[in-house]
């Protein structure tokens, strides 16, 4: 951008965040200027300057800045294909997710507990929920302040508390990853048989159109365990235990799965929350992995299928490994439902699951592939549970919008 094109830049800036003199707080573009970790997000938002059109209307913004070493992961995310295409929608939406509503330190993003805070993304391919799309902060060992968003990407803060007059800055290390749409989570954590159950159901098109949902989502174990007592269930039977594992109109992240609570399913049962140790049990389910952002919700990964035939069950937290709460269940030499995961290219697919995978040791399993790839990221015309498509414009035209070179 030219010399004189960039002054009218960082003057409207400053008139947009407020005036405030620079002697005391600098402008956005002021204090971008002077980072040199920070000249490719300095240079991407020139790029897209509209962005900071949104930011007068918010009581002060928390600008979440990857640094230049983030721009060069680029490459090995879901992220690629957008930003390799140069989809603006994309990369608009994925800036939108770097902005959080409201001016946050670095002493208010260091919780005792995960919190989830909403950003300024409200586009519904990626935020279908109220309030705007989150993201994870959670605090790890040795005080390391970590961002967690789509698939389970993780940034970490690197520099904290560069005030502006419009808010402050937090440099992380990596992008965040707008979250993705429910098939293309179920892909990423290898939980097929409930994808499959929810195509076979026809319950994947109403979940993924939904808002604010929660999802309990079995690993494949949890269905294999099950066998014929899950294979043999009538459409009709096998609705009534997917719509169990679905809670509509509400987000409920791991804090608010407090010890007791009880949830009302979509299925119409109850599901109940129940602490024991360091362990949370859904009835007599796991919860072993929480909080995967989806695009309208919120989905965690449980260790069994739950039952609406025996909403009461409880876990024993003496014993590692909870049982099947469904009568004639044995294990199964394959994966349940995977067959009805619509197949489009390269299939079918072979795995062969190990010990501590989520199919019994030795097993080898074949399935249809789905339509959306693990690797896939909807681009700013695609949505709901269908495939990401890719375009096939020149990388190097990003890069060199954005100014900076990245490995291919």
């Amino acid at each position: 951008m030219r010399n004189s094109s960039w002054k009218s830049f960082a003057c409207a800036t400053l008139a947009l965040l407020g005036g405030v003199e620079a002697t005391t707080t600098p402008d956005l573009a002021t204090l971008l200027s002077k980072q040199s970790n920070l000249t490719t997000f300095y240079t991407l938002i020139k790029t897209y300057p509209n962005i900071l059109l949104q930011l007068p209307s918010y009581q002060g913004v928390t600008i979440l800045a990857p640094n230049n070493d983030a721009f060069n992961k680029i490459p090995y995310t879901v992220l690629n294909n957008a930003f390799k295409n140069g989809d603006e929608g994309v990369i608009t939406n994925v800036l939108e997710y770097h902005l959080l509503q409201g001016t946050r330190t670095a002493a208010e993003l260091v919780p005792g507990a995960p919190v989830f805070i909403p950003t300024l993304l409200t586009n519904e391919t990626y935020s279908n929920v109220t309030g705007g799309q989150v993201v994870e902060n959670v605090e790890q060992a040795g005080n390391v302040v970590i961002f967690v968003s789509g698939q389970g990407s993780r940034s970490t803060l690197t520099q904290a508390d560069l005030a502006f007059t419009g808010g402050v800055v937090q440099v992380i290390d990596s992008l965040l990853i707008p979250p993705g749409n429910v098939t293309q989570n179920t892909e990423s954590y290898n939980l097929t048989s409930f994808e499959g159950a929810l195509y076979k159901t026809k319950l994947l098109e109403t979940i993924s159109n939904a808002s604010n949902v929660t999802l309990f989502a079995p690993q494949n174990y949890g269905f294999q365990a099950l066998g014929p007592a899950i294979a043999n269930m009538t459409v009709e039977e096998l609705t009534s235990v997917m719509d169990y594992h679905y809670v509509a109109n509400e987000v409920l992240y791991s804090t608010d799965l407090t010890n007791g609570t009880k949830i009302l399913a979509s299925q119409g049962e109850n599901i109940t929350i129940t602490h024991a140790g360091n362990n949370v049990y859904i009835n007599s389910a796991q919860l072993l992995t929480s909080d995967i952002l989806l695009a309208n919700g919120v989905m965690h990964v449980i260790d069994n299928v739950i039952n609406p035939q025996g909403p009461g069950a409880q876990p024993n937290p003496a014993i590692g490994t909870q049982g099947v709460v469904f009568a004639n269940a044995t294990m199964a030499s394959d994966l349940p439902f995977t067959s009805d995961i619509p197949c489009s290219t390269s299939c079918p697919v072979t795995t062969t699951s190990s010990a501590s995978g989520s199919v019994s040791a030795g097993a080898t399993t074949t399935h249809s592939a789905s339509k959306t790839s693990t690797t896939s990221f909807s681009t700013s015309k695609s949505k709901g549970a269908g495939a990401a498509k890719e375009t096939g414009m020149a990388w190097a035209g990003l890069v060199g919008a954005v100014g900076v070179g990245l490995i291919l």
